[in-house]
C-alpha cells in the first residue's frame, strides 16, 4: 500500500522540505491542530543514522503508516523530548493527525494521564475504529480520500466524548493565550475544588495545570528563538530571569537553550499546536 504526496490536491497551511500541513474540517477545529503528510525529498539530503528530537507538546497524535501491514500508532501527550530515527527520506509518505491539548481524549474517550509519554496502537483503545479505517482505506488511492474519511470518523467519535465545557475553555485559553495559571486560579473562577480541576486536567489533557502551563510556555518561547535574545524571551514569557528560563528549558528538553539554538536541525517543534 502506497500513497504519494501528489495525491493530495486540497488547501494547505504550509509546506516544508518534507512536510505538508493541512487544516482539518471546521467541526474538528477545537480537537485537531492539523494533519501532516510527510514525504521523501531527494533535494533535502538527510545523513544516515540521523535522529530528530521531538519537543514536548502535551497533545498527542495518530500516525498512519502504509507498510505491507497498515498501522495506526497512537502517541500520548509528551512531557519530555522524544528521540526518533529521522526516516523522512527512507520510507514513503506517512499521515499524522496532530491533536490539540484535550483533543486525544475527545476522540478516544480514555483517561489521557495513562497515555502520557507512551506509544500504543489504535487497536489498544478502539478495535472497531481501527477496523473501519483499515477496511475503508483498502479501496482508496489518494490523500484527498483519506482526509475526507478521517474528518468524518473523528467528528463522529468526538461527539461521543464530551469535555466539561468550562474546563475545555480553560484548556484552550491556556494554550492560545499562553496563560500562567494554577489549579487554584481555575477552581476559584469556576467554583470547583482544586482536586476537581486537577482530576479534569489529568483526564482530558494528561497532566495537571502547572505542568501543562509550563510546557505550553516553553513551546511559545521556542517560537521566538530566531528573532530575539534569551533575556527578552525570558521576560516575554514571565520567567523570573534568564537563569530560570534556562533551568526550565533543560528540565523539559534535556539540553540548554543555547545547545538547541546551535543544533536546531536536530530538533522538531510542532509550531501549529499552540
Amino acid at each position: 500500500m502506497e500513497f504519494r504526496i501528489e495525491s493530495y490536491t486540497g488547501n494547505i497551511l504550509n509546506k516544508t522540505k518534507n512536510h505538508l500541513y493541512i487544516e482539518p474540517c471546521k467541526e474538528l477545529k477545537h480537537v485537531v491542530a492539523h494533519y501532516t503528510i510527510t514525504f521523501q525529498n531527494s533535494e533535502n539530503p538527510i545523513s544516515e543514522g540521523s535522529v530528530l528530537n521531538l519537543i514536548p507538546d502535551v497533545s498527542g497524535c495518530f500516525v498512519f503508516r502504509f507498510l505491507d501491514e497498515f498501522i495506526v500508532s497512537v502517541w500520548g501527550p509528551t512531557t519530555k523530548v522524544v528521540t526518533v530515527k529521522n526516516d523522512l527520506n527512507l520510507v514513503g509518505s506517512k499521515f499524522f493527525v496532530e491533536f490539540l491539548p484535550g483533543g486525544l481524549y475527545q476522540v478516544l474517550g480514555v483517561d489521557i494521564s495513562k497515555t502520557v509519554d507512551k506509544k500504543y496502537e489504535l487497536q489498544d483503545f478502539n478495535q472497531e475504529l481501527f477496523d473501519e479505517i483499515n477496511n475503508r482505506i483498502q479501496s482508496m488511492d489518494s490523500f484527498d480520500e483519506i482526509i475526507k474519511m478521517v474528518n468524518k470518523l473523528l467528528t463522529r467519535e468526538m461527539k461521543k466524548n464530551k469535555i466539561e465545557k468550562s474546563i475545555g475553555i480553560w484548556i484552550e485559553n491556556i494554550a492560545r493565550e499562553n496563560l500562567n495559571v494554577s489549579a487554584k486560579d481555575i477552581a476559584d473562577s469556576l467554583g470547583f475544588s482544586e482536586r476537581q480541576i486537577t482530576r479534569y486536567f489529568n483526564r482530558y489533557v494528561g497532566l495537571g495545570v502547572k505542568k501543562y502551563s509550563k510546557i505550553v510556555h516553553l513551546n511559545k518561547a521556542i517560537e521566538e528563538f530566531n528573532s530575539i535574545k534569551f533575556t527578552q524571551i525570558a521576560n516575554n514569557h514571565e520567567y523570573f530571569d534568564q537563569a530560570h528560563f534556562n533551568h526550565v528549558f533543560k528540565e523539559i528538553c534535556g539540553k540548554s537553550p543555547s545547545h538547541y539554538l546551535e543544533n536546531m536541525s536536530d530538533f522538531y517543534n510542532e509550531i501549529y499546536k499552540f
